[in-house]
């Protein structure tokens, strides 16, 4: 898709061209109101089929997608978030751990809780699936076809460059007993 037409614009997070919309975004994960909203309609029924399993991760893709810029908020989203992508595609949980697993660094008592993360240089986003490719793809058996693979292509480029940092906070953070 290009961006002759002015009604496109490309989201300033993962650089999905949508049509141009007004309307509100996250308070600290950079997207525009189109690629927010496309997000929130993931939700409805007639997106995803409701044994999507993978479904628990979107969040996960969005967020890590979306990092915003740094703030004690976006370090600790951020890191809570690739926490999950790779204790699920690296650690082996299940998607359906994924809620326990976003809990899990709130356990810990021991130091601050802005303290224990800090800012990871986003990766690019260029050539990476995202949340207007599950949107866009087709039927919902399809469109969870394509999230399984949008979850697994947003952890990949972040891997590359932090894939040690994660698992050394997920071990601290996160490894159940």
């Amino acid at each position: 898709m290009t961006m002759d037409a002015p009604s496109m614009e490309a989201c300033v997070g993962c650089g999905a061209v949508l049509p141009r919309v007004e309307g509100p975004i996250h308070r600290y994960m950079t997207s525009s109101p189109a690629c927010w909203a496309a997000f929130t309609a993931l939700g409805s029924a007639q997106h995803l089929p409701t044994n999507a399993s993978w479904e628990a991760l979107l969040v996960d893709a969005y967020a890590v997608q979306h990092p915003g810029t740094p703030s004690n908020q976006a370090i600790n989203s951020v890191a809570v978030h690739l926490m999950v992508l790779y204790g699920v595609l690296v650690r082996g949980y299940a998607p359906d751990q994924a809620q326990r697993l976003r809990q899990r660094p709130g356990q810990q008592t021991k130091g601050h809780k802005h303290e224990r993360f800090h800012w990871l240089t986003p990766p690019s986003f260029a050539s990476v699936l995202t949340v207007a490719d599950v949107q866009n793809a087709g039927d919902a058996q399809v469109r969870a076809q394509v999230a399984e693979a949008w979850v697994r292509d947003v952890w990949s480029v972040w891997a590359q460059l932090h894939e040690g940092q994660v698992a050394s906070w997920f071990a601290a953070y996160m490894a159940f007993e």
